[in-house]
């Protein structure tokens, strides 16, 4: 009898792997498996927001435009039947359970803004519907973040409109987070759209500055080594070819 095509290795003693199953690939295979767990839509966006931090399943639902409840509610779900977050009690003087990852779900971290840099390459300009949040902002930076350019710690905040977010830099790593952060502001820069190519040096400071496109409160010196260390080029092969 011909052997399905499926059938490539059996491991009596263990689950079948070669079934086709519902969110299954089939596949002994390490990326098959992470693609099984993340894969579904908006898993990875609920991820990016928890990797800033706890929230309530109604700062989520706020952050994410568009989500319906009910999708809402079954990523959290999965994400928590496969250990990647939990819930937990809230911080003092707040009301609600939140969400948020496990240690399990914080080695995803690195690969969730290796994936955003990838991604990233291949944006030039926001479409007519595409929105940015506070989380997405933040995200940004620590994905395009670059140790060693700013030699001290020190801590600078984004706003485009109502988006806010910011990043705390030291000669070794960021942290970042959505909103206004505690203590003194090195830097303030107020933008829009154009922070997509201030990140990518298709804009410079200057240039900004003269077009109106941003403004800032803060050092100079810092505001013209920001775009150096908060990078992510551009790919016009890619964003050419996605556009035909």
């Amino acid at each position: 009898m011909r052997t399905p095509r499926h059938q490539l290795l059996a491991f009596p003693n263990g689950p079948s792997y070669c079934g086709v199953v519902s969110k299954d690939y089939g596949q002994f295979c390490g990326l098959a498996k992470a693609a099984s767990v993340l894969g579904e839509r908006w898993a990875l966006l609920v991820l990016r927001d928890l990797s800033l931090g706890p929230r309530r399943f109604g700062d989520l639902q706020k952050g994410l435009p568009g989500i319906p409840t009910t999708v809402l509610t079954t990523r959290l779900r999965e994400l928590e039947e496969h250990g990647i977050i939990e819930r937990q009690a809230p911080p003092l003087g707040r009301r609600g359970l939140v969400y948020a990852m496990t240690d399990h779900g914080r080695d995803l971290t690195p690969i969730l803004d290796a994936l955003g840099r990838w991604g990233a390459r291949r944006m030039a300009d926001p479409g007519t519907h595409d929105v940015m949040t506070s989380s997405s902002l933040a995200g940004a930076l620590r994905s395009a973040y670059r140790p060693g350019v700013i030699p001290d710690e020190v801590t600078i905040r984004v706003a485009a409109g109502p988006v806010l977010a910011w990043a705390r830099t030291t000669p070794d790593g960021v942290a970042v987070g959505a909103g206004i952060p505690d203590g003194p502001i090195d830097l303030t820069i107020t933008t829009g759209p154009a922070m997509r190519h201030i990140l990518a040096g298709t804009l410079s400071p200057s240039e900004a500055l003269a077009t109106g496109a941003l403004a800032f409160d803060g050092s100079r010196e810092l505001f013209d080594l920001f775009p150096r260390a908060f990078h992510v080029p551009l790919d016009p092969t890619i964003i050419q070819g996605e556009s035909t």
